[in-house]
Order: structure tokens, then C-alpha cells, then sequence
């Protein structure tokens, strides 16, 4: 007779590996030979691994609902019940100790997060979990109660199934977004899909000849006179428009936008007039020209671009410039490039437990919901906190013995 399975699991990134730790642990928990986690590719927690650029940026001690995007009643319901869980302390039960900078911004001590896949994954081989890599699933269906999880030819049988297989960012990881169809065949919804936390494509005309530039900037999107977010640091010039940690923040609050444009304050940590006076100095010194005004005030090829920018050789214009130095936005570099999906699955047919409220025991958590946040490990947060809320609610369910 076929394994009938408590859980199956479809996808071993970050939401799947942590429901598969919560249901393996506490009140209610299940035996780890009645856990099964398919993944597509040749190994669990490949996407987790690259998060922080290597270094693993779980979490942010700044959290709440504004780093959110999404519908905003489900959200706010997420972050209450976010906050119930104390996601650092659950993560030091497995053995991962988190530190925070003064960004908010929390890495493991050992700064690698292949150290915290390694610890994870300890966990559930101690706990009997089982883990099948290269299984991508084709079809879920429900007949009887009983959950039949297809990849190919091959079934598995559940009581219950967690869908969290990422959205459609980074086909290198296998998020390619064939994985919705699974659950639109419940009749779930999905919103239209934008790419999020990727560089953003702008007329090279203005910045021709700054590519690998990077300067430290204050950069605000907009939408019309509309401010929609300002983030200060580092601003990469490229030969498609520009990247760097202030891109990655604003993308996504503007993926889903059009006629975006950028504003970037260079000297951010001047006032105008400071900045106005600078270049009122430089231009009493009669050895310097007009091409090297900003020499020695920012980095020079920087300057030349703004010389050449400014309306004229006015101070007043040219500290304008350099304060209010216009880019449109035309585009991104798109899901291939992009660390996260923005839209999704919508959140109206879910329950606050993460549950399909058109499919009973039909869990949806992680980045194919329709939830995305800002850079700096809040869709990781969304990720493990879905994932364990998920697996709560299931062994509030189906507990052993059931």
C-alpha cells in the first residue's frame, strides 16, 4: 500500500525548509518520516544560500507593515502575528545565532548563509524528514481528502500539502513561474507579475561614459510630484542605467509604476548652500575650468556629467544639479536578474494561517503569494514566518494519530 504522507512539501527554499522544522517540533509534532519535501532542483535551500550576498540577511529589527506590498489587510494581519513570533529565538533553537547591524539589518554570527541551510538541514535528517531533490511537480489534485502530488509519472500521497515553490525571480534557482499553475487549478487567482529588488534600466544619454561608477547618494522615486521612497547609499552607474543598494530598495516600490523617474542628491550629507558655496570657491580659483569644477568635490567623470547637465555655469544651477539630478526609469533588467517577485497569488483567497480557503489542507506560503518587502531580509521573514504559521496550523489539525 502507498505512503500516505502528513505533509507534503513543495519546494525547499525558505518557507518549505522552515514548515518542515515546525512540524517537527513542539506541541503536535509529527514523526519526521511523515514529512516529504520535494524540490526541483539538485538540492534544497539553493536560493536561501545566495541571500545577503552570501552572508545571509534573514531578518530586519525594523519590521512592520510599510515594508510591505501587497493587500494591506492581509499584511497587517502578517505582521501582528509576525510579531507574535520571535523569529530570532527560533532560530537560536536550531542552533543559528543572529546579530544585527545598526541598519536593523540581522546576519547569522558566522555571516554565511550556507551555514544556516547546514544547520537546518542537520535538523530535519536528525528528525527522519525526508528530502527528495530533483522532483519537479507537475500536478496536485484532491480526490477523496486525500492530496495526489504528480511529478511526472510518479505520486505521492498527503493529508495535507504546503506549496511554497517561489515566484517567477531567478530561473536560476528554478522560480521560473510554472509553479502557480498548481494552485490555480484550485482556482486561486494570481495578480499581474513584476519584477522586484533588481536594477533599473534609464536613458544612457545622461550618464554616458560613468559605467562602474559607484557614489554614495540619497535617491528618492517618484511618480509624477509624487515621493514614493527615498533610500541614501550606494548608487552604481551602469551601461544600461544604474544598480547598487539604493536601486534594489526603490525597484520595488516602482516595478509595478509607470512613468517613474529617479532623484538623485549627490553630496547628500551637504546643504544646498554648502554645496553652492563649495562651488562658488572652486570657481574663484582661475586655474580651474569649467570641465573641472567638481574635481576633488566628487568623482570627476560624476562632475562633468553634472557640468554638463546644468542648466548653466551658474553656482545656483549647478548645486541644483547635483541635488536634483533627474533619470527616467524605462524598465528593469527583469526576473532573471530581480532577487524577488512582485504580485503573486492573491491574498483574499488565504487564510491568516496561510491556508486555501478553496481547498481545505491546501497551504500556500512564500514568495508565490502575492507579498512582497523591501530590500534587506523582510521576504525572508515573510518566507520563514509563513512557513512555520503554515505548519502551526496543520498540526493543530492533523495531529498524530489522525
Amino acid at each position: 500500500m502507498q505512503k500516505l504522507y502528513n505533509t507534503i512539501i513543495v519546494g525547499g527554499g525558505a518557507a518549505g525548509l522552515l514548515s518542515a522544522t515546525e512540524l517537527v517540533s513542539g506541541d503536535n509534532a509529527f514523526k519526521g518520516e511523515d514529512i516529504l519535501i520535494l524540490e526541483r532542483n539538485d538540492r534544497v535551500g539553493k536560493k536561501l544560500v545566495a541571500t545577503g550576498n552570501g552572508q545571509g540577511n534573514l531578518t530586519n529589527d525594523n519590521f512592520g507593515e510599510k515594508y510591505y506590498y501587497g493587500d494591506s489587510a492581509f499584511i497587517k494581519q502578517f505582521v501582528s502575528n509576525a510579531n507574535k513570533l520571535d523569529i530570532k529565538k527560533y532560530f537560536a533553537n536550531l542552533g543559528i545565532y543572529i546579530s544585527s547591524g545598526k541598519d536593523g539589518k540581522a546576519y547569522p554570527l558566522s555571516k554565511q548563509a550556507s551555514a544556516v541551510l547546514d544547520c537546518i538541514r542537520s535538523y530535519l535528517s536528525h528528525k527522519n524528514c525526508k528530502e527528495m531533490t530533483g522532483k519537479k511537480v507537475t500536478k496536485i489534485e484532491k480526490k477523496k481528502g486525500v492530496f495526489e502530488v504528480y511529478v511526472s509519472s510518479e505520486k505521492f500521497l498527503a493529508k495535507s500539502v504546503i506549496v511554497c515553490t517561489g515566484g517567477s525571480a531567478g530561473k536560476q534557482f528554478g522560480t521560473d513561474g510554472s509553479a502557480y499553475a498548481l494552485v490555480e487549478k484550485f482556482g486561486h487567482k494570481k495578480t499581474e507579475l513584476y519584477p522586484s529588488l533588481v536594477q533599473l534600466k534609464t536613458p544612457t544619454d545622461k550618464i554616458k561614459g560613468l559605467k562602474g561608477i559607484k557614489e554614495n547618494a540619497r535617491v528618492t522615486a517618484f511618480v509624477g510630484a509624487k515621493p514614493l521612497m527615498s533610500v541614501e547609499g550606494d548608487l552604481l552607474f551602469t551601461d544600461f542605467g544604474v544598480s547598487g543598494s539604493t536601486i534594489f530598495s526603490l525597484s520595488a516600490s516602482v516595478a509595478d509604476k509607470k512613468d517613474a523617474y529617479l532623484i538623485i542628491e549627490f553630496l547628500p550629507s551637504l546643504t544646498f548652500s554648502e554645496t553652492e558655496n563649495i562651488i562658488k570657491q572652486r570657481q574663484n580659483l582661475d586655474y580651474v575650468n569649467k570641465e573641472d569644477l567638481l574635481v576633488g568635490v566628487i568623482n570627476k567623470k560624476v562632475g562633468q556629467v553634472i557640468i554638463k547637465n546644468a542648466k548653466s555655469l551658474n553656482p545656483t544651477d549647478i548645486a541644483y544639479t547635483l541635488k536634483n539630478f533627474k533619470l527616467d526609469i524605462t524598465g528593469t533588467l527583469g526576473f532573471n536578474y530581480a532577487q524577488v517577485t512582485k504580485g503573486g497569488i492573491k491574498t483574499s483567497q488565504i487564510t491568516p494561517a496561510f491556508e486555501s480557503k478553496l481547498a481545505q489542507n491546501l497551504y500556500i506560503a512564500g514568495e508565490i503569494l502575492n507579498v512582497d518587502g523591501d530590500c534587506g531580509g523582510y521576504n525572508l521573514t515573510f518566507a520563514f514566518v509563513s512557513g512555520v504559521l503554515s505548519a502551526r496550523d496543520i498540526k493543530e489539525k492533523l495531529q498524530v494519530g489522525d
